[in-house]
């Protein structure tokens, strides 16, 4: 039996939502006791404390969220961010630079690399160690993505001519960070789903064109209006209700995940444009998603409180 004063370890603790606290705050604490009791420790150590801070916050944010639903939206980000990191790197990775601001002979028309491939690249690294299962390696590699992500929306600030642009910085670091969320464990969906939204984006891409002159990722930019993703989103979310009619959960649960995925994309989008029209995106968003949220509760509640008349078979 441990013979360390308590105390420190309870206020670490503290980090943690009470109700987690009630259920698994003991368990924890005797755990951290015991090892500070083997190390000779009378406190816990500053990367403890680090650690108990940044997942007592975690369980805090997203404790809203069930678990299933945390990782479909995983799933679902890990598939899409990939699927736009490689078309990105396929169709804007390398590209002409044109400073308008100087003449015809001063241009470098030689195709020179986008900063945006060191975030596409992270992003390939991080789905094949999902898909061969090397979760802890693949999360590592999603916080490079993410931290690769802002280091290039800020270079990309100050000098432009390099890109890529605010929007595609933008939403591969919130896929990332959107990713984070669970480890992603369903490796066979994210496989499939990845494979579809590049079919997607490659139809998509081979059905428009851009004007000569435009910069290096206007193809890529394309995919990222507004009336596209709002258009993808509104139909996946008809798929997501279908299959939710025929009763596949499990398939429904990811497509609704995919559907909302590309809604944060449309917001996004959104509030880039205006940000008045995106927070009234945003309002609009929420005001559904309560609506359909009290729809189901009453429904489940209807459901429990519903019996057979007496005397039926």
């Amino acid at each position: 039996m441990t013979t360390v004063d308590d105390t420190p370890w309870r206020r670490a603790l503290r980090a943690y939502p009470s109700s987690w606290r009630d259920r698994h705050g003991e368990a924890m604490l005797g755990t951290l006791l015991d090892e500070a009791e083997a190390q000779g420790r009378d406190e816990p150590s500053r990367g403890e404390r680090i650690a108990l801070m940044r997942s007592g916050l975690a369980v805090r944010i997203l404790g809203w969220m069930p678990q299933p639903a945390r990782e479909a939206v995983a799933t679902a980000s890990a598939a899409t961010g990939f699927a736009l990191a490689m078309v990105f790197a396929v169709f804007s990775g390398f590209g002409e630079r044109v400073d308008w601001r100087l003449p015809p002979e001063g241009q470098n028309l030689d195709p020179q690399a986008s900063p945006g491939l060191i975030a596409a690249g992270l992003w390939a690294i991080a789905f094949v160690l999902i898909l061969c299962g090397a979760t802890r390696a693949a999360r590592i590699a999603l916080t490079a993505t993410a931290v690769a992500g802002v280091g290039v929306f800020v270079y990309a600030q100050i000098d432009p001519l390099a890109g890529p642009r605010a929007i595609v910085t933008v939403t591969l670091t919130v896929f990332a960070l959107l990713t984070l969320l669970a480890p992603v464990r369903a490796r066979l969906a994210a496989g499939v789903t990845a494979a579809v939204t590049t079919g997607i984006l490659l139809f998509f891409h081979l059905s428009f064109e851009v004007p000569p002159g435009s910069p290096s990722d206007a193809i890529w930019t394309r995919v990222l209006t507004a009336e596209f993703t709002g258009f993808l989103a509104g139909a996946v979310w008809v798929l997501a209700l279908l299959t939710a009619i025929v009763r596949a959960r499990t398939v429904a649960r990811l497509v609704a995940a995919v559907a909302g995925v590309w809604t944060i994309v449309w917001l996004i989008r959104l509030t880039m444009w205006d940000v008045a029209t995106g927070m009234l995106g945003l309002a609009v968003v929420v005001a559904v998603g309560a609506v359909g949220v009290g729809i189901f509760r009453a429904g489940a509640r209807w459901g429990h409180g519903t019996h057979p008349r007496e005397g039926a078979a």
